[in-house]
């Protein structure tokens, strides 16, 4: 029988300040991830180039990971004499949304299309050098589009588009903030991996079933100024006759074309993809991120505030469980599933409806996301993630 894959566990029970200090500060949770980075981060020497994979959080997010756990990893990197580095991609697409909340209330969300957006809410959140340590570095460019083709005999992609950056570093840490999400089930470190490593043209096609196309039955360069042309940023749009054809190769989903063109269809807008399509595509591009070499990455996902939805919206929804601590591995699978079965069997938190009434909690044994959002189904990641052979659902956990 194959050893099953070990999973430290770091509980998130704290005990409330004594005279005992030293004792009580055992406890806490920001000194346990310095335990549990301990336990995990044997790889890396002095030296070494460490990318830690994070996520800063959405605008208007109140839930994203707090930078002080992350701080506490780089610190432990430094004393390994390891040289730390943030790394963070781009988000899809390409606009930043107004929303009108009313007359004199306007916010602006989708703020991580462009690297200096994106930095703008880094800094917000606390995920600065001056606040954690260590500089923050978007791994695939300005625009999210540097990237790196790699091949791959994935469930439904045979290429992914990695973040070029990421190959830069001699081992990776991947954080994760353990939430859910509307159509994945949960976020975790799969989700790190396979939406956080690529570049937009794959966060693209793990959204979408393809790139944008032209209908050239009624595309006609005599009724436009070439629109399309210019608001391509890649230059993936050229004429061939009095038709415009989309590079699907080099497409990255901006939508640009689409919001310019002025001839009705002529552009196709691609369709969403079903969520098992969306899972098992961005459990393809976790393979393809894999190819920086598996034996060079350790992840750690924290159970902290724990939303419906995940960190790239703006809105997540309040906790629906208890804290369930910190978990990490040499396995993203394996911690994944240690969080999602601890979430299972973990109590549900009752929250307040709109009319200002407490929902009965969900009880143990429930899956909570799930139950809360019955589109999703958490165990396809697992599915596709073992017939990828990226790692394990058979674990051991233990507690330190």
């Amino acid at each position: 029988m194959a050893r099953k894959t070990i999973v430290y566990w770091a509980p998130p029970t704290e005990i409330a300040a004594l005279p005992n200090t030293a004792q009580n500060m055992v406890t806490n949770n920001l000194v346990k991830t310095r335990f549990i980075a301990d336990k995990i981060l044997d790889n890396i020497k002095k030296g070494d180039k460490v990318g830690l994979k994070v996520h800063v959080g959405e605008a208007h997010n109140t839930h994203y990971l707090r930078p002080d756990y992350v701080r506490e990893v780089v610190k432990a990197i430094k004393f390994k004499r390891g040289i730390p580095t943030l790394i963070e991609t781009q988000g899809r697409g390409s606009n930043v949304e107004k929303i009108e909340i009313n007359n004199d209330y306007t916010i602006c969300v989708g703020h991580r299309k462009s690297a200096a957006a994106h930095m703008e809410i880094a800094q917000l959140h606390g995920y600065s050098e001056s606040v954690i340590g260590a500089p923050l570095r978007f791994i695939d460019g300005e625009e999210g589009i540097d990237r790196k083709i790699v091949k791959i005999d994935g469930i439904d992609l045979k290429e992914v588009s990695v973040a070029t950056g990421l190959f830069d570093y001699d081992k990776l840490v991947v954080i994760s903030h353990f939430k859910g999400h509307p159509f994945a089930g949960f976020g975790g470190a799969l989700k790190q991996l396979g939406l956080g490593c690529v570049t937009k043209h794959n966060k693209h096609l793990a959204h979408f079933g393809s790139m944008f196309s032209v209908n050239s039955d009624i595309c006609n360069s005599s009724k436009c100024n070439q629109e399309c042309i210019k608001a391509c940023s890649v230059g993936a749009i050229n004429m061939n006759g009095k038709s415009a054809v989309i590079n699907e190769s080099i497409c990255y989903g901006c939508f640009r074309c689409l919001q310019k063109c002025p001839i009705e269809k002529a552009i196709i807008r691609p369709t969403w993809n079903n969520i098992k399509k969306f899972v098992e595509r961005f459990v393809d591009n976790a393979k393809a991120a894999l190819s920086f070499g598996p034996e060079k990455i350790r992840y750690i996902n924290f159970a902290f505030d724990i939303p419906a939805k995940c960190d790239c919206v703006s809105n997540a929804s309040v906790p629906v469980i208890p804290d369930l601590g910190i978990f990490s591995s040499i396995d993203p699978v394996s911690v994944d599933k240690a969080c999602v079965d601890m979430e299972t069997d973990a109590p549900g938190l009752p929250f307040l409806n709109n009319n200002g009434e407490w929902s009965k909690p969900l009880g143990r044994g429930v899956e909570k996301f799930k139950a809360l959002m019955p589109i999703v189904d958490t165990s396809l990641q697992f599915e596709a993630a073992v017939k990828n052979k990226i790692g394990s659902i058979e674990y051991e956990l233990i507690k330190i």
